[in-house]
C-alpha cells in the first residue's frame, strides 16, 4: 500500500443507487443530474481541481437525491434537478 498526496482538491459524490422497491435516489433523477454536474465542470477553469463521481448508496436515500462534498463533508439531501443551479453554486464557491 502506497499513500499518496491528492491530485485533486474537492471531490463532490452524487448518490446514483437504485433499489427495487424505488426509493432510492437513482428514480429521482441523480444520475441525469450527475451527467449535467459533470459536463458543467468539464467548462469550468477549475475543472482540473475537483472531481465530481458517482456514488453508491449513502445511506440517506429516504432524503431524496444525496450527495456530499470533500474535504468540507457537506451533505446536501433532498435534492433534485430543479437544484443543478444551487448545486453548480455550492461547487464553485467551494472549489475555488
Amino acid at each position: 500500500m502506497n499513500v499518496v498526496p491528492p491530485l485533486i482538491e474537492f471531490h463532490f459524490l452524487v448518490c446514483t443507487n437504485a433499489r427495487e422497491n424505488g426509493k432510492d435516489c437513482a428514480s429521482k433523477g441523480s444520475a441525469q443530474m450527475l451527467d449535467e454536474l459533470k459536463s458543467w465542470a468539464k467548462t469550468q477553469q477549475f475543472s482540473k481541481k475537483i472531481r465530481i463521481n458517482k456514488s453508491g448508496c449513502l445511506d440517506r436515500c429516504a432524503e431524496g437525491v444525496v450527495c456530499v462534498a470533500y474535504p468540507s463533508s457537506e451533505w446536501i439531501v433532498n435534492a433534485g434537478p430543479g437544484d443543478l443551479d444551487s448545486m453548480k453554486k455550492f461547487i464553485q464557491e467551494r472549489a475555488r
